[in-house]
């Protein structure tokens, strides 16, 4: 066993012993699934299904917490008996109930549309960028762009213009996130999603900004007494920022590293 496999033991053993009463929470683009030029082209990595499978069975509550929009999150993990978060935790499905909006999001739904109406495809050409609406929030992708300094430029323009509309642009993973000006992200999703559950230890597994946020609230609620164990990991990758893997208990290599922790949990 090398140091980075006992490090990892280390920090997963005193989840793994409680799998029965652990809520595990896992991203899904860049954690469970390679990053690929276009979203709709996502996978889950080989062997991640199977995994989770196990874990749904084992683990008190087993959950997905994404950018992507709600239905284009089930659509990619295809797994019933499971919680979902979608656009940053502005969309919440929790097992056995109805998809429902977190509070503030359906009054600014309308403003994002306008939005998303405002950047037609021959605006967002000069930066070659790609718009992907999502509802509740929007995405701008720069990924494969072919002048990286022009995309660049125009990204800046869009999330000036979305500043003076109201809305509230996050930068991430070469793409632009705008969302309604709520307080709303993955930390409170994670929230969210653990309300009435039980659990009492909870572990999160991600690669970006704001995957922080979900790290900091479960350390919050082991502070609060909500929680006896909290974990984050992060799936570390060449793009990923170093106060993300920073603010992380541990990383992982990719979704490859990620998909080792999943079955790790299953040792036991």
């Amino acid at each position: 066993m090398t140091a980075s496999d006992r490090g990892l033991e280390a920090v997963l053993a005193p989840f793994r012993e409680r799998l029965d009463e652990a809520a595990l929470f896992c991203d899904v683009d860049g954690t469970l699934a390679p990053i690929v030029p276009r979203p709709e082209d996502s996978r889950l990595l080989e062997g991640v299904p199977q995994a989770l499978a196990g874990l749904r069975e084992r683990a008190r509550l087993l959950a997905f917490v994404s950018g992507r929009g709600l239905a284009d999150l089930e659509r990619l993990v295809a797994m019933d008996g499971c919680a979902y978060a979608g656009n940053h935790g502005m969309e919440l499905h929790r097992v056995g109930r109805e998809p429902e909006l977190a509070d503030g999001v359906e009054e600014h739904l309308a403003a994002v549309a306008r939005f998303v109406a405002s950047w037609p495809p021959e605006r967002l050409a000069p930066g070659d960028l790609r718009l992907e609406a999502k509802g509740a929030t929007l995405s701008v992708h720069a990924r494969g762009a072919r002048d990286p300094e022009a995309a660049r430029l125009l990204m800046a323009q869009i999330a000036s213009e979305a500043l003076d509309r109201g809305l509230v642009p996050t930068p991430g993973r070469e793409v632009l996130e705008v969302r309604p000006p709520v307080a709303v992200d993955k930390g409170t999703a994670v929230r969210a999603l653990l309300r009435g559950t039980g659990a009492r230890a909870a572990l999160y597994i991600g690669d970006d900004r704001t995957d922080a946020d979900a790290w900091r609230a479960l350390r919050a609620l082991r502070v609060e007494g909500a929680l006896d164990v909290a974990v984050g990991i992060a799936v570390a990758a060449g793009e990923v920022p170093p106060a993300v893997r920073e603010a992380a208990d541990i990383e992982v290599p990719g979704p490859a590293g990620a998909l080792g922790v999943l079955r790790h949990l299953l040792q036991g």
